[in-house]
């Protein structure tokens, strides 16, 4: 099976600021869709109920990134977190329906990540150790104030 390989614009969105985290929300855009408002607000739903608390508590630094991709037959959204220095915790939810802005957990043997959701998860792996974990003392509102911007 040949299939060709096309750019989709990834895109920050904003900071949500909420229950103590600090989340940078991303849009990946497939060329046949828009960007879909009430998929954001779904995810930023989702992500604050289910994200644990406290936000930061000597493990987790209460920051991390939502990202809403808009792929050409499904949507997901993956919720991401970082926590004992190094590791980037993450849960992946999917839409069962484009007219619907329920988000159900992925797991099991469904888990993946494609090019454009790794694109954007090396991105953020390279912005945390170049603001996180190189310098003598680690600056999170530098890590924040990366951010990711391609436009196919």
């Amino acid at each position: 099976m040949e299939v060709a390989y096309r750019p989709r614009s990834i895109r920050f969105q904003e900071l949500v600021q909420a229950k103590g985290w600090r989340l940078k929300l991303y849009n990946i855009l497939h060329e046949s869709k828009e960007p879909a408002a009430g998929l954001f607000e779904a995810a930023k739903d989702t992500a604050l109920a289910l994200l644990p608390q406290p936000a930061s508590d000597g493990q987790r630094y209460g920051v991390g990134l939502i990202s809403v991709h808009q792929g050409s037959s499904y949507d997901f959204v993956n919720v991401a977190y970082w926590c004992y220095e190094t590791e980037l915790r993450s849960q992946t939810y999917m839409r069962p329906s484009s007219g619907s802005y329920l988000l159900e957990p992925v797991s099991g043997s469904e888990l993946s990540a494609d090019v454009w959701d790794l694109r954007l998860m090396a991105f953020e792996r390279d912005a945390w150790v170049e603001t996180v974990l190189r310098p003598a003392r680690g600056d999170l509102d530098a890590y924040l104030a990366r951010h990711l911007e391609e436009v196919a």
